[in-house]
């Protein structure tokens, strides 16, 4: 196993899903999209299906739905714009990558004239301009314009008027796996010209969200300064982290092959604690039979890790009357001392200057969004502690979870 994979397995200890009971001030955790992630999280939206009221018999169709969905960018005050195709239901779907959103400033009318042409299966086609809003705790969807094309001509006139056609509650949300299904949480949104950003609240306990959703220089900085291939932004409460730990991982076991050393090693009890460009892990750890109080420090720009320490825990007083049982324990206790010392300085000299980074991969993370499931993975690119936060820049895959046609 080599040096990086071990760090990960290490890095395991921090977990960035959402979820807490505890009142934390500010978000508990908060996602960030940057541009290269939008177009790929929008096409797994689609198709998006939308039940007409039965009163609309203009609509021609009691089912219509969304396809070829692209994000034009942020309105300006929180909301955000977007391109999408409906067509019936009953109908063969447009293609998915029908629109593209150098097309979201150009008129409607010649776009649906020409996905009109390449989509004969349908017996009409519109475009809409799809206006996304969120107020607390709300995401709506409606239609801000559009434009038709068919044989029989189209009902765009009547999706124009439909107004809001979808709706997503994000207050009082079950989004933690077992044992943390109880739990409910907050959702705020923030769509920005190029960038969405999501944060996680103990449900209940902020009524508006939009301070920590404003512009944040610290997170602006981190969206800056992050690598090339990103294109996502994920950060977290040190505080959180720890209730996250407690719940979900109580007992690790790390595999190790160091300098001949294949045994495990098993750690429980960890807190993580950081402030500017630091971070420490503690824990217990047992190798060999022999058991730890271990410490894992990291610093800099990246949190390259810097020293790795493990002591020895005394389980006994070594106060035996009998004098050979007692030289025996003092004996066990003076080993287990130096093979601290020397599995300290192993690992240390092993790992040093390796990035401490947590990537989900073996790890998926799953939610649901407007009735629809999705996970969600990690490569840690960078990472960085501030304040009480920390933080992972990387890249990351969505995916719809079943069937997209």
């Amino acid at each position: 196993m080599g040096r990086k994979t071990w760090v990960r397995l290490l890095a395991v200890w921090l977990m960035l899903a959402p979820g807490a009971a505890l009142a934390l001030s500010g978000p508990l955790a908060r996602i960030v999209a940057l541009p290269g992630l939008i177009p790929a999280m929008v096409q797994q939206l689609i198709p998006m299906e939308i039940e007409l009221p039965p009163a609309r018999s203009d609509l021609a169709a009691p089912r219509v739905r969304i396809a070829g969905l692209a994000y034009c960018g942020g309105d300006g005050t929180g909301g955000a714009y977007a391109l999408g195709v409906v067509y019936p239901e009953e109908a063969a779907a447009p293609a998915a990558n029908t629109l593209s959103p150098v097309e979201c400033n150009q008129p409607l009318e010649p776009i649906a004239q020409r996905i009109a042409l390449t989509t004969p299966g349908a017996p009409w086609i519109v475009v809409i301009k799809i206006h996304a809003t969120w107020r607390p705790w709300q995401l709506s969807l409606a239609v801000a314009d559009a434009a038709g094309a068919g044989k029989n001509g189209s009902p765009a006139a009547a999706l124009k008027s439909l107004g809001t056609f979808k709706s997503i509650a994000t207050a009082n949300l079950q989004i933690l796996p077992p044992p943390g299904e109880g739990r409910r949480f907050d959702i705020a949104l923030r769509f920005q010209q190029s960038t969405i950003i999501a944060a996680a609240f103990a449900s209940g306990t902020v009524a508006n969200p939009d301070p920590y959703l404003s512009s944040d220089p610290a997170l602006n900085a981190e969206i800056s300064s992050a690598p090339p291939r990103s294109n996502a932004l994920a950060d977290a409460q040190y505080a959180f982290i720890n209730q996250m730990l407690a719940l979900y991982a109580p007992v690790y076991e790390v595999p190790i092959r160091v300098q001949g050393l294949g045994q495990s090693l098993k750690a429980k009890n960890v807190v993580v604690s950081g402030g500017d460009r630091s971070l420490t892990l503690r824990g217990q750890l047992t190798f060999g039979g022999l058991a730890y109080n271990g410490a894992m420090h990291a610093a800099g720009d990246d949190l390259l890790i810097s020293t790795i320490a493990l002591e020895s825990i005394d389980r006994t007083t070594c106060d035996m009357t009998d004098m050979i049982a007692r030289l025996q324990c003092q004996a066990q206790q003076f080993a287990g001392s130096g093979s601290g010392q020397a599995l300290s300085a192993a690992l240390t000299s092993y790992y040093q200057g390796q990035p401490f980074h947590y990537s989900t991969a073996n790890r998926p993370l799953r939610f649901t969004l407007g009735g629809i499931k999705f996970t969600a993975v990690l490569e840690a690119l960078r990472s960085s502690s501030r304040d009480a936060i920390f933080s992972e820049a990387g890249r990351a895959t969505i995916r719809r979870i079943g069937p997209q046609r």
